[in-house]
């Protein structure tokens, strides 16, 4: 490309002359048009005491508008993660969890934003795909699927223990609509102060009293709902349901204790003794 076009496309943008000139010595501007599209990735989003995120992580064809949603979630990922640490309660290895959960998230958008590319082109045989989509983009299922892939809602986490989990764990939390007279109308308002949450849908004594050994870095809310989609539900501050438990989950209260305990720390004022001790009664996984 001409200096001299690039300048004229800098004013017409800008309204106004920004100062360029050629390099010293006579070595050629070396700029370059892009004819195709620019997909990249991280191969790590940590080293040490440095994280990537959003664009600086990933970077990749803007159809669809995916990175939007993309880099909001690597943020909220990676935010509470750091202010647990900070606030002296993250358990070991929660922070690497931000690679395991993020990294195949943004992997996942240079696929389809790719495969969105390569519908954009010309030639009788992508025609003849973007026909054949078209058609398969009349059933519902397939248009629910590709809107969750689009949105990044069709994620699911680990949930890093070796029990079997709720179908709605490791997940995105339903944006369920609360009775009258709970702390909010929404789920998303619960989400405001950035803590994690044990909803409790069910008046489930239980599982509110086994969370009692967290409340300084938890809040409990019991809003009881008839259609319910669990029992109790314990949601992490990004939004991703952690642990849920239906009316026959079995022992349910020890599930939310393991859980509570790989992904918000022991409970404060134990023992290294006693936090060894219930870690071996835990039996989960440590996330890292």
């Amino acid at each position: 490309m001409p200096l001299d076009e690039l300048r004229d496309a800098v004013r017409r943008v800008l309204g106004g002359d920004v100062p360029m000139s050629e390099p010293p010595g006579g070595e050629s501007a070396a700029l370059r048009r892009s004819t195709g599209i620019n997909s990249r990735q991280a191969s790590r989003y940590r080293q040490g005491r440095v994280f990537l995120l959003g664009d600086a992580a990933h970077v990749h064809s803007g159809v669809g508008g995916p990175g939007l949603n993309l880099g909001l979630q690597d943020a909220l990922n990676l935010g509470w993660k750091l202010a647990a640490r900070v606030n002296g309660w993250a358990p070991e290895g929660l922070l690497d969890t931000y690679q395991s959960e993020r990294h195949p998230a943004g992997q996942r958008v240079i696929m389809h934003t790719r495969a969105q590319t390569a519908l954009l082109s010309p030639g009788a045989n992508i025609t003849a795909l973007r026909e054949l989509f078209g058609e398969l983009l009349r059933d519902g299922n397939n248009v629910r699927h590709v809107a969750d892939l689009m949105a990044g809602a069709d994620i699911r986490y680990d949930t890093r223990t070796s029990e079997p989990p709720h179908p709605m764990a490791g997940r995105w939390m339903p944006d369920l609509v609360l009775p009258a007279g709970s702390q909010a109308t929404r789920v998303a308002e619960l989400l405001h102060p950035a803590r994690p949450i044990l909803l409790d849908l069910a008046g489930r004594t239980d599982l509110a009293g086994t969370a009692k050994g967290w409340m300084d870095r938890i809040t409990v809310i019991a809003a009881p709902i008839a259609d319910r989609p669990a029992d109790a539900i314990l949601i992490r501050p990004d939004g991703y349901v952690a642990w849920a438990a239906g009316s026959q989950t079995p022992t349910a209260a020890d599930g939310l204790r393991r859980t509570l305990h790989t992904w918000f720390g022991a409970q404060p004022g134990l023992t290294s003794r006693q936090r060894a001790r219930q870690q071996r009664t835990d039996g989960g996984r440590a996330p890292g």
